[in-house]
């Protein structure tokens, strides 16, 4: 028997930005851990991510700090979506 949140699938990644600690929920797996927002939080992230098939990985635009996220995940070949904190709160409120 596998376990359900190992097992492969499509999923999409959202990450809560902040200035010093990152957010991760996987939804389709239930899944929500919090990593430091420094390269070394930032690689245990990616090499987490990798356990599953990615089909995007979304994150606020908060100024500056998710760039490095970002940047190493596209260099991981992981898509990345970078979205304005308004467009998620429209959308938030709209689906309430």
């Amino acid at each position: 028997m596998t376990n359900p949140k190992m097992r492969k699938s499509c999923v999409n990644g959202g990450v809560d930005v902040g200035k010093w600690m990152l957010d991760v929920h996987i939804y389709e797996k239930s899944l929500h851990w919090q990593e430091e927002n420094s390269p070394e939080g930032i690689k245990r992230i990616l090499k987490r991510l990798t356990h599953y098939r990615v089909k995007r990985l979304v994150m606020e635009a908060t100024g500056s700090y998710q760039l490095a996220l970002a940047t190493a995940a596209h260099q991981k070949a992981l898509p990345v979506c970078i979205v304005k904190p308004m467009s998620i709160r429209r959308y938030v409120g709209a689906i309430d």
